[in-house]
């Protein structure tokens, strides 16, 4: 299955940290210059911290539900996630998260076209799916 390849993604994510209530996002995949609060497609950033890297059920709390999307809208979910706390969040490398784990997310909650691969512009390792028509 092909990556979706949108022309803009907002991006979704729960890290916090304690100094500027969010944290630093990262760079969009596709080669995008930035991201885009009001694009239709999604890119998801993961916050594992104080759950394992490898549970389909910890990422699909972080993903919004297929149904709530419109028909066709692709989500992607990036590769690495925060990890760590307090200060030292800003500071850490993130964790990966198994591709296994991010497609069984999408899957659980009910996106159709799913699939991984390396984005051939960012190197990011992405996982990907599509709000059902």
């Amino acid at each position: 299955m092909k990556p979706p390849r949108p022309d803009a993604l907002r991006l979704m994510s729960q890290s916090v940290t304690s100094q500027t209530g969010r944290a630093r996002p990262p760079r969009p995949p596709f080669g995008l210059p930035a991201w885009t609060p009001t694009a239709d497609a999604v890119a998801v950033s993961l916050d594992m911290r104080g759950a394992g890297g490898d549970s389909p059920s910890a990422v699909a709390a972080q993903l919004p539900l297929a149904s709530a999307l419109p028909p066709g809208t692709p989500v992607v979910v990036l590769g690495v996630a925060a990890r760590g706390g307090s200060i030292w969040t800003r500071f850490a490398r993130g964790v990966a998260v198994p591709r296994a784990a991010r497609c069984g997310a999408l899957l659980a909650r009910g996106y159709v076209g799913i699939g991984a691969g390396t984005d051939d512009v960012s190197g990011a390792d992405l996982a990907w799916g599509f709000a059902p028509s």
